[in-house]
């Protein structure tokens, strides 16, 4: 494989920088209609193993980080009640509200604060169980759209992105069939994860995605994520030098590095934006590059690895036209080319960048805000050869974690390495 698109200040060859920090602790917890549990027994269970995994107690977290709370328990000040329920006073906690990328970036949060020696261990936790406490179809897009401008026109989440992904085909000539062979890639992993929403239907072709219902068009029911179950994961993060010392029960994962930008809140300030002070997101009104770009541009930047480097990607793919947008953004394919590696089979097993190993938001599902922790959890799992799905034919030994939040709105890029 080779880097397509460096982007602006990033390294053209392989010359891996030091890690920032190290995850030494890794948990996951899951929930179904079968076997319910709320966000707060998903995040203490979760917790307890990434503790265990890494071999300290619950007295040695110095600080907690949680995206914003979770749909199935709304209540605010979540990392606080969180913290309350465990019994577990640090010196520091905080939601992060990049909505899907909050929790990405946490990681990145816990870094700096260990680097700067104000913690030497940070708990990153993040959990929900929407479908199994929320009426979810009834919430409509009320919590990412405009109450004054959008709103009042019934739209809702499908609808939102549906107008990027009109804007896209308009753009880059992209159509509904290449969209299918994103839904297509991803169910194929996700058909082998115990936990996948979708695993149960089976293998999808062209003709079947096509055939399903417009959700809002040009986005078919197949190239639309669902709810999925409930799911809560924890990662607890320590210093590189710290990592060394102690008895976890995995070897450590490196953060090589992170970046994350945020450009608006609602779909219609963006549309309506004149300037952008990152030239990574080029002309400006657009819906077709995101903020991922410039997040992706910084992680690579810090970590001093290029595009060819990577041998992993999890990705945020609510909506099958966000996959080929997101590979533009991070640079693994030109604007307008991102549907190549899915066409040339690049995202699936024997590919050269496996991608979204857990059938990813599309087919894993989206429990709730914890679906961009699914997506950490995954890349860990790979990386420690520990995965609950498929195996790429090759173990990977980095793998780029991308996370997207609300509208278009914000996107945060980690790069984690095994160090072997």
């Amino acid at each position: 494989m080779s880097a397509v698109w460096p982007s602006e200040g990033a390294p053209v060859s392989t010359a891996p920088g030091r890690p920032v920090a190290a995850i030494v602790g890794m948990g996951d917890a899951y929930a179904s209609v079968a076997n319910r549990k709320d966000p707060l027994q998903l995040a203490a269970e979760a917790t307890y193993k990434a503790l265990a995994d890494a071999g300290i107690g619950k007295h040695q977290v110095d600080a907690v980080f949680t995206g914003r709370s979770p749909w199935a328990d709304k209540r605010s000040q979540w990392s606080n009640i969180f913290i309350s329920h465990l019994q577990m006073p640090v010196r520091f906690n905080s939601e992060l509200t990049l909505h899907g990328a909050g929790l990405n970036a946490s990681v990145a949060l816990a870094a700096q604060m260990i680097g700067a020696g104000r913690a030497e261990h940070v708990l990153c936790v993040q959990s929900d169980a929407t479908e199994l406490f929320v009426d979810a179809v009834a919430m409509g897009a009320e919590a990412d759209a405009d109450p004054q401008f959008e709103v009042p026109y019934g739209p809702t989440i499908p609808s939102l992105y549906a107008q990027a992904a009109c804007r896209y085909f308009h753009e880059f000539g992209i159509t509904e069939a290449d969209l299918a062979d994103v839904a297509i890639a991803n169910q194929n992993w996700g058909l082998h994860h115990p936990h996948a929403a979708k695993g149960r239907f089976g293998a999808v072709d062209r003709e079947k995605v096509l055939a399903s219902p417009y959700v809002s068009t040009p986005l078919r029911r197949w190239m639309c994520s669902t709810w999925g179950g409930g799911t809560g994961g924890a990662l607890l993060v320590t210093s590189v030098e710290k990592a060394r010392t102690l008895r976890s029960a995995h070897a450590p994962v490196y953060v090589m590095g992170y970046g994350s930008a945020t450009t608006h809140e609602y779909l219609g300030d963006r549309m309506n934006m004149p300037t952008c002070p990152w030239p990574v997101l080029g002309r400006f009104p657009n819906l077709t590059t995101t903020a991922t770009a410039e997040a992706a541009r910084q992680a690579f930047e810090m970590a001093q690895l290029a595009r060819a480097d990577i041998d992993m990607v999890q990705m945020s793919v609510n909506f099958a036209h966000m996959g080929p947008m997101i590979m533009e953004d991070l640079g693994f394919a030109e604007k307008g080319r991102g549907i190549e590696p899915y066409r040339a089979g690049r995202t699936g097993v024997d590919g050269d960048l496996p991608t979204d190993t857990n059938g990813g938001w599309l087919s894993f599902g989206q429990p709730g805000i914890s679906c961009n922790m699914d997506s950490y959890i995954e890349a860990v799992h790979q990386l420690r050869g520990t995965q609950l799905g498929l195996a790429p034919r090759k173990r990977p030994r980095t793998v780029l974690v991308q996370g997207s939040g609300g509208m278009l709105a914000a996107g945060s890029v980690t790069i984690l390495g095994s160090g072997t």
